[in-house]
């Protein structure tokens, strides 16, 4: 068994859907609870980009809170390069400008996207020209967020490496356009 067969074969059986008052919600719990799994998550999705030799290798890893900025750093310390954390702007309190701040990156979903849009947030000083960003984080369906900050990475003049993910649920068109790997399709998920 390799590897990557043997990541998959862990995220399935720690894998669950659980029922909740107001839904049916995909239950991650058991990928972090498993040392053998948060070892090989790191090392997984950093290879999912490593087969595209025509391609220079990313200089740095983005994570969207919350699992991104779990699994972002373990990709990033496997690639041996660093980790920029992208955060959704309604939670930072109290969040502003002043004079002399480091300005912040600011992406935009679409409005459709969780009920009225979602902005994202990074330290512009974080991203520049000579840098090749891959984008980490557990699960993609739509890719308005990935979307907002492949923007943003455009915004300072770094090129886009793609998205590096543990559930792939996107569409072709989506998967095309951003950049998508993941190492399982939702449809291989138990349940």
């Amino acid at each position: 068994m390799t590897d990557r067969q043997r990541v998959v074969e862990l995220l399935t059986q720690t894998f669950a859907w659980r029922d909740t008052p107001v839904g049916v919600f995909a239950d991650l719990s058991g990928w972090w609870r498993d040392p053998e799994l948060l070892g090989m998550l790191g090392p997984a999705l950093a290879g999912l980009h490593a087969d595209r030799p025509d391609t220079p290798r990313p200089t740095v890893v983005a994570g969207i809170e919350t699992r991104g900025l779990v699994l972002g750093p373990l990709t990033a310390q496997h690639l041996g390069v660093g980790f920029v954390e992208v955060r959704k702007e309604y939670r930072i309190a109290g969040e502003g400008q002043r004079d002399g701040d480091d300005p912040m990156l600011r992406g935009r979903t679409p409005p459709e996207y969780q009920d009225g849009g979602l902005t994202l947030i990074a330290p512009r000083r974080l991203f520049g020209p000579q840098d090749r960003v891959l984008l980490v984080d557990e699960w993609i369906e739509s890719g308005a967020q990935a979307n907002a900050v492949r923007r943003m990475v455009a915004e300072t003049g770094a090129d886009w490496a793609g998205v590096a993910v543990i559930v792939d649920a996107c569409e072709p068109r989506v998967r095309e356009r951003l950049g998508v790997r993941g190492l399982v399709a939702d449809t291989e998920l138990p349940g």
